[in-house]
This record gives structure tokens, C-alpha cells and sequence, in this order.
């Protein structure tokens, strides 16, 4: 299973969210922190496989580009703000694979961490070549 963080300046909104992913009984585990300061240590020491982050606190700090650097494999959920969607050039330039909205249900958030999962994987070399043999 995979464990998840959650990184929102507001608390109340971090701590809803965290719940509701709990309840989902979908992740292993499910953390949360107010700022990505605080998220790289987590990162490291539970083995976070998907970070759900507040987009305007990824936009506005360089912290997240430095974390993706870190850490690759790790996949990234934006969490829309006042601004609404996000589009599909930021998402790229700031790292990550999916986005979502606080006030989604938890089917679709947890949709969102899927899209993450799937995103941050490379497919073999072996795999692309044989998908692509047997495409032509």
C-alpha cells in the first residue's frame, strides 16, 4: 500500500482532508504538514510515495522543484486553490501528475493519487520496446 502526505498551510482544510483519506482505508498511511520545509524530512523517513500539495504554496516557493529533484519517483498532486484549475503547462513545470480540488469527494481524490502513482513510473526499457514491436 502507499503512504501519502499531505502538504497544506491551512490546518483545518489539511486536517479534513487527511481524515477523509484515512477513512478511505485506501493508503497505508496518511500524513500530514503545514509547509514543503517540513515535507522533505517526512519524504525520507515514511517512504511517501504520493504528495498532495497546496498549488499556490508549490507555485510561490522553489521548494518543490529541489524536493522532485531529490526524489524522482515521488508522485505530486496539486491541490487547487482560490485560482481554480491548473493547467497542464504549470502542472508540468512545477512536477506534478495530477490535480485535484480540496472540496472533492474522496473517490476523486484518491482517483488523483492513482493518476500520481501511474505517472511517476518509467516503463522499462524492455517493456517500451516490446510495446512498441508489437505496436507497428
Amino acid at each position: 500500500m502507499t503512504t501519502v502526505l499531505i502538504v497544506d498551510s491551512d490546518k483545518d482544510s489539511r486536517l479534513a482532508l487527511e481524515a477523509q483519506l484515512i477513512a478511505s482505508n485506501q493508503f497505508e498511511q496518511v500524513l500530514s504538514c503545514p509547509g514543503l520545509q517540513t515535507a522533505e524530512a517526512s519524504i525520507d523517513a515514511y517512504e511517501v510515495k504520493v504528495m498532495l500539495v497546496d498549488a499556490e504554496q508549490a507555485g510561490q516557493s522553489p521548494l518543490l522543484q529541489h524536493i522532485k529533484a531529490n526524489n524522482p519517483e515521488l508522485g505530486v498532486v496539486l491541490l487547487q486553490g482560490k485560482t481554480g484549475v491548473i493547467d497542464s503547462a504549470t502542472l508540468l513545470e512545477l512536477g506534478a501528475h495530477a490535480q485535484t480540488s480540496r472540496l472533492a469527494a474522496p473517490m476523486e481524490i484518491i482517483v488523483s493519487v492513482a493518476k500520481a502513482l501511474v505517472g511517476r513510473l518509467k516503463p522499462g526499457k524492455r517493456i517500451l520496446e516490446k510495446f512498441l514491436k508489437d505496436g507497428k
